[in-house]
């Protein structure tokens, strides 16, 4: 029913609103292609340049004009009079473009970071002569992205299992693919399990993910795979990780003997640094026992450290030569000192 109404509706329109109709429809996509053109996207890695040009109409006479460059709020403005260019206020890493020939005016902007992306427009303003008119307004959006690091290691799982962990780090947006690849084979992806057919030597159950945001607003991706232990042959294994600001995937490799080896020789470092600790906890005390004899020693008054022992090999020797006589001292007075001789007669 309401198809015939259509119909009879259609039947009743006149050829001249019907060319109405086409016109405005056509009006309306040339709108909407010019908006399109007129708006461009840099797509601009972390930490990289990148130029906005300020599209204006060169013939309208101008003595002074003014450019200015905002996102949200203005971020650069310069003012164009007496033939030269007088910044009014402008951004640390943003510096004005002018070439006098082609009278062509962009902006360059530096060392952009992540929080960079966004909407920037470059209006082209005339002052003089009066009235203010708007010469130009171009609009670009300027989309970051951050390239993941990826790096593959060794590490020792909860249970003492050697678990490899691969991390991307650093990388924007938040989409990411990442793989574990045995030998070749793809064994398991992100957030998905492939079935295998061979699992002798991997638990592809074993696999664990970890995502976190950055402070700068990147992302990372963290994932652990556990490894087997009962099997000796050597199997390669590999990090695959695909991303929107690779030029192709990132692949990192890394033998399964890698993770025993290493722990070995972590295992040995271990144990000889712990044997070098002891022999120098030893060594300090025994310096210590030594110096503490010592410092006792010469702390003793002068007649005790020169008197002889009476358990003393030689006085006892001395002694029995004299039978049960004991030496008598004898003094001799001098007004010059006092000294004890023992008579050995």
């Amino acid at each position: 029913m309401l198809i015939e109404r259509v119909h009879v509706l259609l039947r009743g329109m006149t050829y001249v609103q019907c060319s109405c109709l086409l016109c405005s429809v056509w009006m309306l996509l040339t709108f909407l292609s010019a908006v399109q053109t007129d708006n461009t996207t840099h797509i601009v890695h972390q930490g990289k340049t990148t130029i906005i040009n300020c599209d204006y109409n060169k013939t309208i006479e101008r003595e002074v004009f003014r450019v200015i460059l905002s996102r949200e709020r203005s971020l650069c403005s310069y003012i164009y009079q007496y033939k030269s260019w007088n910044i009014q206020s402008c951004k640390d890493n943003i510096r004005l473009i002018w070439i006098p020939e082609t009278e062509e005016i962009s902006y360059e902007l530096l060392n952009l970071q992540l929080n960079d992306s966004g909407v920037y427009k470059c209006a082209v303003e005339r002052h003089v002569p009066p009235p203010v008119k708007c010469l130009g307004l171009k609009k670009t959006f300027i989309h970051m992205i951050a390239r993941p690091a990826v790096s593959l290691s060794c590490v020792k799982g909860p249970d003492g299992v050697p678990t490899a962990l691969c991390t991307s780090e650093g990388f924007y947006p938040a989409a990411v693919e990442q793989a574990w690849i045995r030998d070749g084979d793809f064994i398991t992806y992100l957030n998905t399990s492939h079935t295998d057919t061979q699992t002798q030597h991997l638990n592809t159950s074993a696999v664990h993910w970890n995502s976190s945001i950055n402070t700068d607003g990147s992302h990372s991706l963290s994932s652990y795979l556990q490894l087997l232990t009962h099997t000796t042959r050597q199997v390669m294994f590999s990090c695959w990780v695909n991303h929107s600001s690779l030029n192709q995937p990132i692949a990192v490799n890394m033998s399964s003997t890698e993770c025993s080896e290493e722990q070995g020789t972590n295992l040995l470092i271990i144990t000889g640094i712990t044997s070098a600790v002891l022999t120098g906890t030893i060594l300090v005390i025994a310096v210590h026992c030594h110096c503490l004899r010592r410092c006792r020693t010469h702390s003793r008054p002068p007649a005790e450290r020169s008197q002889p022992s009476p358990h003393s090999q030689g006085q006892f020797d001395t002694y029995s030569t004299l039978g049960n006589h004991q030496p008598v001292p004898c003094r001799i007075n001098s007004s010059q000192s006092t000294t004890t001789y023992y008579n050995r007669c």
